[in-house]
């Protein structure tokens, strides 16, 4: 197999067209097929700056290959209940595929277990000790099944005291996709002292449609795109040059974005929290979607997770006859018991409220808790559908709260540029956008996302985007593509 670079016309008439400029047979190689040939690495050297000069619109593209069938892995119908439950145990303490077994499991009470998980190839031993080491789990292993909560009990009337929410994650995405597409069309750089670059701000603010910021280029004056552009920063969705000074945006980007709102507002959550609080997340997220517009009591919630889910945070050992929190070699045995649940795990969970709260998924006063809206949407408790998007015959796009998912939002930013951001943000589609969007999509691509949210789709916005699409591939340079061969 090879990656080639490889130059496409509409029609073999192209061709001619492309020669009128200038010769190229020097730098294509192999003929693919009428419409297609092999472009040398001295086609872009030389060949496609001549084009460029002369007029001619060289769309430059990255091949897209297949998507590869995820990799699923079926479960031994013989497999022990002990280590079916020590599978489930690993894969909720799980980071990225890897678990540290002293975490997960009991190394002693839980070697057998362990052993057939490894003799099943469910399990792999990557270092560390044995049975306590680090393990790696068999990709594509079926979700374990949810922890079941009830929380019946702990749900109150909503206290009068419980603050209004504050900004949350959701308008949080939302922004990271907003602010993500701008950064992709306008490449800002930093200064030396750190702030943007004030002609770059202002650029930036032409896109976002922030009047004051395309005026006075001040891009730390605005709080709200601050905040998102350092949660790009530290979801690892932005790269700075230190040479070039400037912020770029990092490939996995859409990857955090994908998905529907709760799916990627829980997603946001778990990279954001400790590994320890993200195990508390379950039992939160039960208590909020079963309170749905109620609230929780702290202490009611508490006892419940010891009662009904005491290991949710911890194994517990057995050791010296008795239950234990897990403990290194000749460290003291600390007992896992209704004492260490209230220095142990009651510290842990309340700070996960704490680290909730600001994120905008809780209201907390003394004792109790509650969704924000932001928390019930992510808890999955009943909903209302998102309010449908306007299209208008003049190319302009009207957007309500609500109406698109982060994802959707940072795509359709990428197919136009802000008029302006109120309650209803408005947007108009752009043929220079629309041919950036064509380096890595397909037009139909980006007619499906407007079919899906808009109420109606006017003939006359399909036939513009199919007529600057068509224009904009009429020459193209794709490159990676993959062919047989050497």
């Amino acid at each position: 197999m090879r990656a080639v670079s490889v130059l496409a016309v509409q029609s073999p008439a192209g061709w001619q067209e492309l020669e009128a400029v200038g010769p190229l047979a020097a730098h294509l190689g192999e003929a693919l097929d009428p419409l297609r040939r092999v472009a040398l690495p001295s086609f872009e050297e030389e060949a496609l700056p001549r084009l460029r000069a002369a007029g001619v619109l060289v769309l430059v593209r990255f091949a897209r290959q297949q998507p590869v069938a995820p990799v699923t892995c079926e479960l031994p119908p013989d497999l022990p209940a002990d280590a079916m439950r020590v599978l489930h145990a690993a894969q909720r303490h799980a980071q990225d595929g890897l678990v540290l077994g002293a975490q997960a499991w009991d190394p002693e009470a839980d070697a057998p277990a362990v052993r057939a998980l490894h003799a099943a190839g469910l399990l792999a031993q990557v270092e560390g000790e044995v049975y306590g080491g680090r393990y790696l789990l068999a990709p594509g292993l079926p979700a374990p099944p949810e922890v079941p909560f009830d929380f019946a009990e702990a749900l109150l009337p909503e206290p009068g005291d419980l603050p209004e929410p504050g900004p949350g994650a959701v308008d949080l995405l939302s922004d990271l996709g907003s602010l993500a597409a701008a950064l992709g069309q306008v490449r800002p750089r930093r200064s030396h002292a750190g702030p943007l670059l004030v002609g770059d701000a202002r650029r930036l603010g032409r896109q976002l449609g922030i009047g004051r910021l395309a005026r006075e280029g001040r891009f730390e004056e605005h709080p709200r795109w601050v905040r998102a552009l350092t949660a790009l920063e530290a979801l690892g969705g932005v790269a700075f040059d230190p040479l070039t000074r400037e912020l770029t945006l990092e490939p996995g980007l859409e990857e955090l974005l994908v998905g529907e709102t709760a799916e990627v507002v829980d997603r946001l959550a778990r990279r954001l929290l400790d590994p320890d609080l993200r195990l508390g997340l379950p039992a939160l997220r039960a208590a909020l979607r079963q309170a749905g517009d109620q609230a929780v009591d702290e202490v009611v919630f508490l006892d419940l997770v010891r009662a009904q889910q005491r290991e949710v945070l911890f194994p517990a050992w057995e050791r010296e006859g008795r239950a234990v929190y897990p403990v290194a070699a000749g460290e003291r045995l600390v007992p896992c018991d209704d004492e260490g649940w209230e220095h142990v795990e009651t510290r842990i969970l309340d700070k996960l409220f704490s680290r909730c709260e600001r994120l905008g998924l809780l209201r907390r006063a003394p004792g109790v808790f509650a969704a924000t809206p932001d928390g019930r949407l992510w808890a999955g408790a009943p909903g209302g559908p998102p309010p449908p998007v306007w299209i208008g015959s003049d190319l302009e796009l009207f957007v309500p709260p609500g109406a698109l998912s982060p994802w959707e939002r940072f795509q359709v930013e990428r197919l136009g540029r802000c008029l302006g951001r109120d309650v209803v943000d408005r947007y108009r589609l752009e043929r220079d956008h629309l041919v950036g969007w064509l380096a890595t999509h397909e037009v139909e691509e980006a007619l499906d996302l407007l079919r899906r949210r808009a109420r109606a789709l006017p003939r006359v916005v399909e036939e513009t985007l199919t007529a600057w699409a068509e224009g904009a591939t009429r020459v193209t340079l794709t490159h990676g593509v993959v062919l047989p061969g050497q």
